[in-house]
């Protein structure tokens, strides 16, 4: 079931049929490489809306309302790293609705549930840092995903969100202090004790 957020036409599910729907001087990508870009980056978009909103099922609404939403307006180029940065652009556009939408449900209330951390090898240093990571504001956890773990630098971020390249600078650092100062609040940031 989609979730109610996302507005979608139900009969346009196919991309050949997006594609068809398409003006001719957007139908610049066809079902092929629509395939390889989405075999390229589904996964790691998946993982940073995952990492942002927290919940899986969410998340999986989300890149599919995205790549719904590349295939319905195509850039127009086909460079990879700008397919790229208009992907977790639209992704970014849409969990801003979904936020939104969510404050709007829940009286002011931006935080969504979110899903217990993954078990795994060091398990209470990735209940700490997730922890730490729901306490940050949504953009700064897009921010510290982008950078950290996609290895995006300061230009692809801001076209990913629709930000200054200058700003992004700011925003990031602001990011991380915060982050450590939520993992250890004895840590300024200033570099003093």
């Amino acid at each position: 079931m989609r979730a109610p957020w996302l507005a979608m036409d139900a009969q346009l599910t196919t991309a050949a049929a997006l594609a068809a729907a398409a003006p001719p001087s957007a139908a610049l990508m066809d079902e092929q490489s629509f395939h390889a870009f989405f075999r390229s980056s589904a996964a790691p978009l998946r993982a940073y809306v995952v990492s942002v909103i927290g919940n899986a099922a969410t998340a999986d609404d989300v890149v599919q309302e995205a790549f719904l939403r590349l295939l319905r307006s195509p850039p127009a180029t086909m460079d990879p790293q700008q397919l790229r940065a208009f992907i977790f652009r639209i992704a970014s556009n849409l969990m801003i609705d979904y936020w939104r939408h969510q404050r709007l449900e829940q009286g002011g209330d931006s935080r969504p549930d979110r899903e217990p951390a993954v078990a795994a090898a060091d398990i209470p240093l990735r209940v700490d840092m997730a922890r730490a990571f729901t306490r940050l504001r949504p953009q700064q956890r897009q921010l510290l995903w982008l950078a950290y773990v996609e290895g995006a630098d300061h230009h692809e971020i801001a076209k990913a969100l629709g930000l200054r390249r200058l700003s992004v600078k700011v925003l990031l650092y602001r990011a991380r202090h915060k982050l450590a100062r939520l993992i250890d609040p004895g840590n300024r940031g200033d570099g003093e004790p």
